[in-house]
């Protein structure tokens, strides 16, 4: 759930096979971060965070899972939010 402009919305999360959550939590955040600090509103911020975490869970380790920028883009264009 976000809170964004008094509504809370859902954001699912995106089905994908799972190898590792190891760092799941901590590219989550990760990409949380630089989303807000790139001056995305919250909802935008936590959308790039899902897609950044649903990527890292599907490689093994955990520096090894955190994507790199194109590869959060590719992922993204693949996964239009629907919410």
């Amino acid at each position: 759930l976000v809170y964004h402009g008094k509504v809370f919305t859902h954001i699912p999360a995106i089905p994908v096979q799972v190898v590792d959550t190891t760092a799941a939590g901590d590219v989550f955040n990760g990409a949380l971060a630089v989303a807000l600090a790139e001056q995305n509103d919250v909802l935008s911020a936590t959308r790039f965070a899902i897609k950044a975490s649903a990527i890292s869970v599907t490689k093994a380790g955990a520096q090894a899972s955190a994507p790199s920028r194109r590869e959060l883009e590719d992922f993204a264009a693949k996964h239009k939010p629907t919410y």
